[in-house]
């Protein structure tokens, strides 16, 4: 598959509306955001990972605004506190979280768990008026997504669900560098022979 357009700027996006968010400022895009983001609509998750494990995820499956770039910037918005699964993201965090942006790209259709590939299909679970969305790197198996979903609905083992998946780009920040150690306390030396790996700057997409 090939990797989504522009999608260094639509991270760098995500991560400028999450700074001024957290800040009580209101972020406004820039004039060179590039017209794949803005002249297309679709549904946008924003997860934000800490130490490895999810801190929070908020957004929409349908579009709520005029184009993806300001899907984006509301999902950036929302992450911060309507996520009560956790408490809202505090300011001395945002040097220490990574984004996953997930960008839905067909809308959800039925299907079996038989059919669902875990790396490329979102799945949308369904009881009733109780639902649930789980993101492709939620869960690494359809088991472990199915499981997941009827938690977060709040759906026992046992009731029937009616069963969606839908299709994502996937967006993934490069890891965020560690703080760096107090001037007093000078760092090591690295053992002899030992190279530092710089990070990559370029994110990761995948899905388009």
């Amino acid at each position: 598959m090939e990797p989504f357009p522009h999608a260094k700027q639509a991270i760098a996006i995500a991560r400028n509306a999450l700074e001024a968010a957290v800040q009580g400022k209101t972020y406004r895009l820039p004039r060179d955001v590039p017209p794949e983001l803005t002249s297309r609509r679709a549904g946008v998750f924003l997860t934000l990972v800490k130490n490895g494990k999810l801190r929070a995820c908020w957004g929409t499956l349908e579009p709520q605004h005029r184009h993806i770039a300001e899907e984006i910037v509301a999902s950036a918005r929302g992450v911060l506190t309507r996520d009560t699964r956790f408490p809202p993201l505090r300011a001395d965090e945002i040097d220490r979280v990574r984004i996953i942006l997930t960008i839905v790209i067909s809308p959800p259709q039925p299907t079996s768990p038989a059919r669902i590939r875990p790396r490329e299909h979102g799945v949308l679970v369904r009881s009733g008026n109780r639902s649930a969305v789980v993101l492709p790197h939620e869960g690494r198996t359809v088991r472990r997504m199915l499981t997941l979903a009827r938690q977060k609905a709040r759906i026992r083992e046992g009731e029937a669900v009616d069963v969606y998946v839908f299709r994502v780009v996937t967006i993934e920040e490069p890891t965020p560098p560690k703080p760096l150690r107090s001037p007093a306390v000078p760092a090591p030396p690295p053992p002899a022979g030992h190279a530092e790996r710089p990070l990559s700057e370029a994110p990761l997409a995948r899905g388009w």
